[in-house]
């Protein structure tokens, strides 16, 4: 989505009404009609001034409706890391908007107002807020509040919209779990070829001649009779390095608690795995991802489901030389169950 895409023009925001002003406006023509009873020309005057007070209000009343905002965020972070928020104001109008309240909410992170400077007819100000990422999910974007006053303080005038600013909160940090032992991989078991003897070879791949497909008998390194003669060597297919393929579920069981804690367990793997090098894709929620979105995968998904369906989409996935690493939340205290699908 362009930048462009992303600026959302501010709509009023719904407020209660404010008691100073409601009283500054019906205080004045109040004071006027009663001058005009007790012939009190300081009540005239008095009444006078605050109509004039609320009309100098309404005139100068700040235009926030005509501000558009942008919201620039990471796409990734980090269930209570702290993220730089860049929010973009951008003064459509004619009238200059003064300094201002600017509060960011409603989205997964942490609530933060701040000051806005002001804003001149035309032009854009920048201002970075910090905020906290709260819990994992996938965060649309905040809903900006601006909020600000007339020159005498008396109208408080507030604009907000939505503004779209996606945002993958992975899972916070969390111990790698125990995984049990690896099953072996079919790689090194089909034989590619046999080749002749020579020197240097390890004594596992060597096979008497008779057991042979193919050669010419009696060959050896030092020819007929020679060292080696009669032994050809077995070449088998190289261990291919597959995929590791994370399937996350639960069996009957509901315990947002501890499905939790095995979705941070499987994105510490999963940082695991991308750090060292490996090929790691995670099936979660109906959803699947390789690679850096395998995290966004485990950001995203929600209340657990049963694992039979994404066992068979990641044995797909896995292909020959892949594994499939199961983790699944079992009964008995709802506790996290890691094993490889055979």
């Amino acid at each position: 989505m362009s930048a462009p895409d992303r600026e959302v023009r501010l709509g009023a925001a719904p407020r209660a009404p404010r008691l100073r002003p409601v009283l500054t406006a019906t205080a004045g023509p109040a004071l006027v009609l009663l001058s005009f009873g007790v012939g009190n020309r300081w009540l005239t005057l008095l009444g006078c001034l605050l109509l004039g007070a609320v009309g100098v209000a309404a005139a100068t009343s700040p235009r926030v409706r005509s501000l558009a905002v942008r919201v620039d965020v990471p796409a990734r972070t980090r269930a209570g890391d702290v993220v730089e928020h860049v929010v973009h104001v951008r003064n459509t109008g004619s009238r200059d908007l003064p300094a201002a309240l600017l509060r960011l909410r409603g989205d997964g992170f942490a609530e933060v107002h701040c000051g806005l400077p002001a804003v001149a007819a035309g032009a854009v100000v920048s201002v970075r807020v910090p905020r906290r990422a709260g819990r994992r999910g996938l965060s649309g974007g905040p809903e900006v509040v601006v909020e600000a006053c007339d020159s005498l303080g008396l109208l408080l005038v507030s604009g907000s919209g939505r503004v779209p600013a996606p945002v993958h909160v992975h899972p916070a940090l969390a111990a790698v779990p125990v995984l049990p032992a690896p099953p072996a991989s079919a790689g090194g078991i089909d034989v590619a070829g046999v080749r002749p003897f020579r020197r240097g070879d390890g004594a596992s791949s060597l096979h008497r001649r008779a057991s042979a497909r193919r050669g010419a008998a009696g060959q050896g390194p030092g020819g007929p009779g020679g060292p080696g003669a009669g032994l050809v060597v077995v070449e088998r297919e190289a261990e291919a390095a597959g995929p590791l393929v994370v399937v996350l579920g639960a069996s009957g069981v509901e315990d947002e608690v501890a499905w939790e804690e095995l979705v941070a367990s499987a994105a510490a793997l999963v940082r695991r795995e991308l750090a060292s090098g490996g090929a790691v894709r995670v099936v979660a929620g109906g959803a699947t991802a390789a690679g850096p979105g395998a995290l966004d995968v485990l950001a995203a998904v929600g209340a657990p489901e049963p694992v039979a369906a994404g066992v068979v989409a990641a044995r797909r996935s896995a292909g020959r030389s892949g594994r499939v690493l199961v983790g699944e939340l079992v009964a008995g205290g709802a506790r996290a169950r890691w094993g490889y699908a055979s």
